[in-house]
């Protein structure tokens, strides 16, 4: 691999980390905001002037979004994935003195230890890439769920 498409496969990795790491704790948020409602919700059970139902919709919630953030741990994976888009920042910074095949064994050995990621956000960490180093013309189309991750991550 030449130079320039080294320095491109690391901000490709940094990009979807970051993008991967925004979206969990984008999910985290959420979630944390819909338990907290759940749970107001269910407390209201306690007074009489308010619908059952607003009380077992609460407890719905509540039930539904802490199995989430128990489930997939978003916190997690955010920080695992923060720690990943530094370590290609670094690379990145580093490679300013290296030689390119010392460079590209650095990257693999990078990529060793990265973690899972979101698969329907390669795409759009590749557009990223790719309008940060002006070449629109190999933009990747993305699906309507891409687009809406775009919107969160």
């Amino acid at each position: 691999m030449e130079r320039f498409e080294i320095l491109n496969q690391i901000r490709y990795a940094e990009r979807l980390c970051d993008r991967t790491a925004r979206l969990y704790r984008r999910l985290q948020t959420f979630s944390t905001f819909m338990t907290v409602l759940g749970g107001s919700a269910t407390l209201t059970a306690l007074g009489s002037t308010v619908p059952p139902w607003v009380s077992v919709s609460g407890a719905v919630l509540l039930a539904i979004f802490v199995a989430t953030i128990v489930a997939v741990r978003p916190v997690d994976k955010a920080v695992a994935n923060e720690s990943d888009a530094r370590k290609y920042a670094a690379l990145r910074t580093r490679s300013i003195g290296m030689q390119d095949v010392d460079l590209e064994r650095e990257l693999y050995k990078a990529r060793e230890s990265d973690a899972t990621d979101f698969e329907s956000l390669r795409d759009v960490a590749w557009n990223d890439v790719a309008t940060e180093i002006g070449r629109s013309d190999v933009l990747v189309p993305l699906t309507p769920k891409q687009r809406l991750l775009a919107v969160f991550a």
